[in-house]
């Protein structure tokens, strides 16, 4: 184990978040279990109901905090792995912690971020209709979620050791690349690229559009996941060589150690998509449970505009690099 100022932070995390997780689960098996008693238990439960939303709120918030500081932490091992040029290396190095940790990163702040908005929505109207719901999902999928999230970072820490990590060129610098540009041609690339940003900013577009018909909110999620995917391709098919001036290396880590500014609109880009899962599901769950919108307006406009500026951000940035490289 390397002890690091990162290390230390990730692991006080890990650590709190899960402790005060395991007793956040605790407390929803209690409202469980009230909510189906007499008048009394279910207004017991009911207040119980706002300790587990602070709790949920400080546990959530604190793993979404990590993740930045967790993609913090592999940079800042870099130079404690010899033969590590970036990242790449020390998740070379902490395999396979170091991988299930870095997919969890990416696909389990959804599912937090969906759980706070739809808790706060919950607090703005007084029947709290989504009260067992919520609770019902901290026990029996957040839970475990936050545990093996927070596992994953107590056994990547504590496997780090200063050993030799091999390159990212070995992954990365195959001849061919696995890219659709090396199999099907340059051309390729750069139609992924400008699809990835047209259909980006289309995604901005028909989130303001007022006129809605039948399947709107699936039209809305699909084009979401197809800019998600576009977004990684292009990142590491084109993006990555074109910006770093190496045509042959397509190593995402080294264009975000060499490039931070890239980093923090890739993490922009996420944030973008994330807003319109937020908003689509929150949208679609309240209309079951509540036919008016008015109580969730400020929350939906306020995704929406997230979305919008994040996802602009993000694409101006992308944009700007590709002119000043062309």
């Amino acid at each position: 184990m390397i002890v690091t100022v990162t290390t230390v932070v990730v692991l006080v995390i890990g650590v709190l978040s899960l402790a005060l997780a395991l007793y956040g689960g605790y407390v929803s098996s209690e409202i469980l279990e009230k909510t189906t008693g007499n008048n009394e238990q279910q207004l017991a439960a009911e207040q119980r109901y706002y300790l587990l939303g602070m709790i949920g709120i400080i546990v959530l918030a604190a793993r979404l905090l990590n993740v930045p500081v967790f993609f913090w932490m592999l940079q800042s091992l870099v130079p404690y792995c010899p033969g590590a040029m970036c990242s790449y290396g020390v998740i070379n190095v902490g395999n396979p912690w170091s991988t299930i940790a870095l997919v969890l990163k990416l696909l389990l702040p959804f599912a937090y971020g969906s759980w706070l908005v739809l808790e706060v929505a919950n607090r703005r109207n007084p029947n709290l209709v989504f009260m067992r719901d919520l609770v019902r999902t901290f026990l029996i999928l957040l839970v475990p979620l936050i545990l093996l999230d927070s596992t994953m970072d107590l056994f990547l820490v504590a496997s780090i050791r200063p050993v030799y990590a091999p390159c990212c060129s070995s992954v990365y610098d195959v001849d061919p690349p696995f890219s659709p540009s090396a199999i099907l041609g340059p051309e390729v690339g750069w139609i992924i690229m400008e699809a990835t940003i047209i259909l980006t900013l289309l995604l901005i577009f028909i989130q303001w559009i007022e006129v809605r018909f039948r399947s709107f909110r699936e039209v809305v999620i699909f084009l979401a996941a197809a800019v998600s995917v576009l977004y990684l391709v292009a990142l590491h098919d084109t993006y990555a060589p074109l910006i770093l001036g190496l045509t042959s290396h397509h190593c995402p880590y080294c264009l975000f150690q060499e490039f931070p500014d890239t980093a923090l609109f890739a993490g922009l880009f996420w944030v973008g998509v994330a807003s319109t899962g937020w908003r689509v599901l929150l949208e679609s769950l309240w209309m079951r449970k509540n036919p008016s919108k008015q109580s969730i307006t400020s929350i939906v406009n306020l995704l929406r505009k997230l979305s919008s500026v994040a996802l602009l951000f993000s694409m101006v940035s992308m944009v700007s690099h590709l002119l000043l490289v062309l």
